[in-house]
């Protein structure tokens, strides 16, 4: 059984090979272990000094020794430098072992932190988000998170709920020393607590976008040069591309680093009416995909233009809809969105449109699903608090509401969370972090 009084051992660098590696031990016996395993391990070690020497497996490297409460656990530490061979950081883990460490826990460092009052659980998330990304913007919103902008922002909120909730309950106990509770300042209060919550809210499509990526749906009839717009884009021959109409019979899905926006591009079978079985369950593919997508990209033969079909399918998208006349080498570029999937021409004027896209998305705090369905009871709950102060009900009823609101933004930074909820984080982690 687990403990966390343990001192723990773990590679922070992985076990995949590399130039160098960094192991890290954490817990109250870090020095002893270090001592025993590192012949240059200094009798009176300076904190967040570095010492140059030989380890026990052989290896040489750096050892950084960091006292309680100032390393990234919170605990006694020390992280040390080795070669990046595989074997090198394994024999190194196996010598902390020998000498009583345990192997730590998926996410066992950062569960440390949380434990240990270093940082929020939106923090550690926020380590989890950083290891995870993929593009510079996931990687900015991941930072955001890190340095506490949503923890802050929830802070606050939950700061004026329980400043409202003070006054009503010292008026519950002491309405005669101190008066009756204004109601309209106490609701007043609360429905600016509200707005915050639903600004955060109206941030949550940002977030899943953020993190599973902008879905482009690239549609139209065949032959209108979908797949090559696809490759184009990818800088690789991903879909298969002939003359023939109706090659594409299924979609193609692919994850793309747009210039910094995390992107999925939907390559998807031509639309149009067909008596091809195989062809015809393509096209219904087609047509869900463009329904789930964040944005569709109509693709026009520019050298066919554009016809009542085209016209009728555009309209019966729900997603937003953007025309792109491809095929500009050979009909000209007539177009706001004139491309060439070929020579790459106005592929500039596509990844602005990207860009533009997700212009404002660098300032929004990064919601999770985690995050959103406690705001949202947060939110229900304090609606319900304005409704009885406005309504004159006993405050009593007001009040429940308010701890109801508390707990759910306490779930959000960790401060009301079981340890059925911190496992259900931290299992997700990876080995070092």
């Amino acid at each position: 059984m687990t403990s966390p009084f343990d001192t723990i051992v773990a590679p922070i660098t992985g076990f995949q090979k590399a130039a160098v590696a960094w192991v890290r031990l954490s817990g109250p016996g870090s020095w002893q272990i270090a001592s025993q395993v590192f012949d240059r391990w200094p009798s009176q070690p300076i904190p967040r000094m570095a010492v140059f020497g030989r380890y026990v497996n052989g290896d040489e490297g750096f050892a950084l020794p960091f006292e309680e409460g100032r390393s990234y656990t919170g605990e006694q530490s020390v992280e040390m430098s080795v070669h990046g061979s595989p074997r090198a950081v394994a024999s190194l883990v196996e010598a902390c072992l020998a000498h009583g460490a345990r192997e730590a826990e998926p996410g066992e460092f950062t569960l440390r932190a949380f434990l240990n009052g270093r940082i929020d659980l939106t923090q550690a998330e926020a380590v989890r988000e950083t290891v995870d990304a993929l593009t510079a913007s996931q990687l900015r919103a991941a930072s955001r998170l890190r340095k506490g902008e949503l923890h802050a922002q929830v802070s606050h909120i939950a700061d004026s709920v329980l400043s409202v909730l003070s006054e009503i309950e010292a008026r519950v106990d002491f309405s005669e020393e101190i008066g009756d509770l204004d109601r309209s300042e106490a609701a007043e209060g609360l429905a600016k607590a509200l707005e915050e919550i639903d600004g955060l809210l109206r941030h949550a499509v940002t977030g899943r976008l953020i993190r599973r990526g902008l879905r482009i749906a690239i549609v139209g009839p065949p032959n209108a040069g979908k797949s090559s717009l696809l490759n184009a884009l990818l800088g690789a021959d991903r879909a298969i591309v002939t003359e023939i109409p109706g090659t594409t019979r299924d979609y193609v899905e692919e994850f793309a680093d747009v210039e910094g926006v995390p992107c999925v591009l939907v390559d998807t079978a031509g639309l149009r009416d067909t008596s091809d079985p195989v062809e015809s369950i393509g096209v219904q593919r087609s047509i869900s995909q463009a329904a789930s997508a964040d944005w569709v990209w109509y693709v026009v033969d520019s050298t066919v233009g554009l016809t009542e079909a085209d016209e009728r399918a555009i309209r019966e998208f729900s997603a937003d809809v953007l025309v792109v006349w491809n095929k500009a080498d050979l009909a000209g570029a007539g177009h706001d969105v004139s491309v060439s999937a070929v020579t790459k021409q106005g592929f500039e004027t596509l990844l602005r449109l990207i860009r533009d896209k997700f212009a404002d998305q660098d300032e929004a705090p990064l919601i999770n699903e985690r995050h959103e369905p406690l705001l949202s009871e947060a939110k229900t709950s304090l609606r319900h608090a304005i409704e009885s102060l406005s309504a004159d009900i006993p405050l009593d009823l007001a009040s429940t509401d308010l701890r109801n609101a508390l707990y759910a933004l306490g779930l959000i930074t960790g401060e009301t969370a079981g340890q059925d909820i911190l496992d259900a984080i931290f299992r997700k982690f990876c080995i070092g972090k």
